[in-house]
């Protein structure tokens, strides 16, 4: 385990542990490196870095019923450049919540949206065990009784994160029945695999699209489909939705006007989310 540092203004413990159970190394990416656009992208420089991100903030209390955010990365990123750029850790201590984040490394600075171990069954479920199995260890929270059936999630991410979000929950529906979906103008795919989860399983769900992000037809081929099976969900522009139709609504589609990298922070759409989506 190794300290990270904070930027001004949060408090807590940051720090990097290194998990068997992380997406990576992956057997799949040793065997068939990926290429895209002519270019080959290596298991040894993208595919082989365990790490896994954990933020405390100063003000969690492990005595009271907390959530595990996780945070999941798009293409061409990494923990360190997607911390910074989206100004994650700033927005998510903002929210005030009684939240743990963690952040897996994913295809490190690559264009990949594979998940790694993660699309595998009880992949998740393993990275989870693992984190809160170190975490009782450090003594941040009390293992006994913390059975993940009771475990609130939150999976969160950017664009290419659509994937390991969609297969991180995919083999364990039960588990994650009233769990929260956070997704950042990333809808690429997995329709089905998100349409059976509102439909089924209770999640929340909320899909922010852009207009040139590529995720727009994605989107509106989802809100029909729940429109002809009469099932109810939210759909405004950005600006205009409030904190109570954020609270009030379990599945929820937002059209942005800005740019695909700015819908994280304008207005501080992952802190907004967080103090007031999905919370149970």
């Amino acid at each position: 385990m190794r300290s990270y540092p904070l930027p001004v203004g949060v408090k807590g413990k940051a720090f990097i542990i290194e998990s068997r159970f992380a997406p990576f190394p992956d057997s799949l990416r040793n065997a068939q490196p990926r290429v895209y656009n002519g270019k080959t992208y290596s298991a040894a420089e993208h595919y082989s870095d365990s790490s896994v991100f954990v933020f405390i903030p100063d003000y969690f209390d492990a005595s009271k019923t907390y959530r595990f955010v996780f945070w999941f990365h798009g293409w061409y990123n990494n923990i360190d450049s997607s911390l910074k750029t989206f100004q994650l850790l700033e927005q998510f201590y903002a929210a005030k919540r009684n939240d743990i984040l963690v952040f897996p490394e994913g295809p490190k600075n690559a264009p990949d949206s594979y998940g790694g171990k993660l699309e595998s069954p009880e992949g998740y479920l393993k990275l989870w065990s693992d984190i809160v199995n170190k975490l009782f260890l450090m003594k941040i929270v009390h293992k006994n009784g913390y059975h993940p059936i009771n475990a609130l999630h939150v999976f969160s991410g950017h664009s290419g994160a659509y994937k390991m979000i969609a297969k991180s929950i995919e083999f364990e529906p039960i588990l994650y029945q009233n769990s929260t979906v956070l997704l950042f103008d990333g809808l690429y795919g997995e329709v089905n695999t998100y349409l059976q989860y509102v439909e089924h399983y209770n999640l929340y769900f909320l899909h922010m699209y852009t207009d040139d992000g590529g995720t727009k037809d994605n989107s509106l081929q989802f809100m029909k489909i729940l429109a002809d099976k009469g099932i109810p969900f939210l759909h405004k522009e950005e600006d205009d939705v409030t904190a109570e139709e954020l609270e009030n609504n379990r599945i929820i589609f937002l059209h942005s006007k800005k740019g695909h990298n700015e819908v994280i922070t304008h207005h501080n759409n992952f802190e907004r989310f967080l103090r007031a989506f999905g919370l149970q």
